[in-house]
């Protein structure tokens, strides 16, 4: 367990010490999301992928492959375009990817643990309203 932990740091913390992501202007910074988004800027699917195993429990290699291969031209930035946050801590992100190809949706659940929060669903989608139909 400790060396799964250890593991997950290490994975995360250059990522989160170097994270540009797509903040929103005033909204609420969740490090380990903003990291992520970076990931999906660079294309770096292994990092994110190990990032998302670690954080939510699933491998989804296969599916972040496909999500290379589609904007394997890259992308021009990122902009959040809806959060949400509610009393008890939790955190909502949608996220517009502005790929070259078309655009990229992405939306993110962190839920506070310690001082931190930890993310424990995601999705990634080119139909935005797919990508809505997860905010609650």
């Amino acid at each position: 367990m400790k060396a799964a932990i250890l593991a997950g740091v290490v994975v995360l913390a250059p990522a989160l010490a170097l994270a540009e992501g797509c903040t929103l202007d005033g909204g609420t910074v969740i490090g380990r999301v903003e990291a992520m988004n970076q990931m999906v800027l660079d294309l770096d699917i292994p990092g994110l992928v190990a990032a998302i195993k670690q954080q939510v429990g699933i491998d989804v290699a296969a599916d972040m492959g496909k999500v290379a291969d589609i904007f394997a031209d890259g992308f021009n930035g990122c902009t959040t375009i809806a959060q949400r946050v509610d009393q008890g801590g939790m955190v909502q992100n949608v996220v517009l990817f502005h790929g070259k190809v078309g655009p990229l949706f992405g939306y993110w659940l962190a839920v506070p643990q310690g001082d931190e929060h930890r993310i424990i669903s995601f999705t990634f989608h080119t139909d935005l309203d797919q990508v809505m139909a997860h905010l609650r």
